[in-house]
């Protein structure tokens, strides 16, 4: 119908922060959606749709994800008392580009290539400011 207008529900917002977290916590861990998934027993366009907030995670996999991934559980729902330097780095990890920078990060196995590109970014930031 033309002209209706949906809003948005309050538990709407807490699915799709749930969903940021989880992928936060994901890519942190250098983990992709498809391990997640076959952890979980899934499909990974589960894990992609619990990641967007479009599906709600059942508690038992929200708790058995946090346990693969190594987060606290109050980290990914964001309670009261949640560290407030995983809130810090949850914001800038909405920043353009840094999302790129961590999956990426997370590809590199290589422990010599690891501290070449830390020092590339540490001189980069020198340089910047």
């Amino acid at each position: 119908m033309a002209g209706r207008h949906t809003k948005k529900k309050p538990e709407d917002t807490f699915y799709r922060d749930l969903g940021s977290a989880i992928r936060l916590a994901r890519v942190t861990a250098g983990r992709s959606q498809t391990e997640v998934a076959e952890h979980l027993d899934l499909t990974f366009q589960q894990v992609q749709k619990y990641e967007s907030g479009k599906n709600r995670i059942p508690v038992q996999e929200l708790v058995n994800l946090a346990a693969y991934l190594e987060v606290p559980v109050p980290y990914l729902i964001g309670s009261p008392g949640v560290d407030a330097g995983f809130k810090s780095f949850a914001e800038k990890f909405r920043a353009n580009g840094f999302h790129t920078l961590l999956e990426s990060w997370a590809a590199i196995k290589d422990q010599p290539m690891r501290a070449a590109v830390i020092n590339l970014v540490k001189r980069a930031a020198a340089l910047s400011r």
